[in-house]
């Protein structure tokens, strides 16, 4: 039963990551000049779109997964950005700066806490990734 979980998670994922790519070219590109792009050729030596086509859309009720070969292709040349369960798939050159965050929490709360009380605490988490600083702030406390 495990490989079911597995296979299904595994299907999600490619028709996510296939409906994302197709939503990123429409309007962009056609699906040959994609395919040229994406250096997906048939033995003929022509962009072959079906492989596209196949990333698209279900074939008996399954979706081709996308190589990491083209994943790799469509995020350095064609700048494609892929966010999947809190995660962002997209390629950076080394030695370029990272993009910022997409969002940023600000909050005010003017009142004072009572850590003593009831054992609250604060937990704060600093971590360095390269160019930037996350500060992640626990408050377990009792609002005055």
């Amino acid at each position: 039963m495990a490989n079911d979980t597995n296979g299904d998670s595994q299907q999600a994922f490619a028709r996510e990551l296939g409906d994302a790519l197709r939503q990123f070219l429409n309007g962009k590109m056609g699906q040959s000049e994609a395919a040229k792009t994406l250096e997906l050729y048939g033995k003929n030596g022509k962009p072959k779109r079906s492989t596209l086509n196949s990333y698209f859309h279900d074939r008996e009720g399954k979706r081709t997964e996308v190589s990491a070969q083209v994943l790799f292709l469509a995020c350095t040349k064609l700048g494609f950005v892929f966010d999947y369960e809190g995660f962002r798939i997209r390629a950076t050159k080394l030695g370029e700066r990272r993009e910022q965050p997409v969002a940023q929490m600000a909050f005010s709360f003017e009142k004072q806490f009572d850590l003593a009380e009831n054992g609250g605490n604060v937990d704060v988490k600093v971590k360095r990734p390269p160019g930037r600083i996350e500060l992640y702030v626990s408050l377990d406390a009792k609002a005055q």
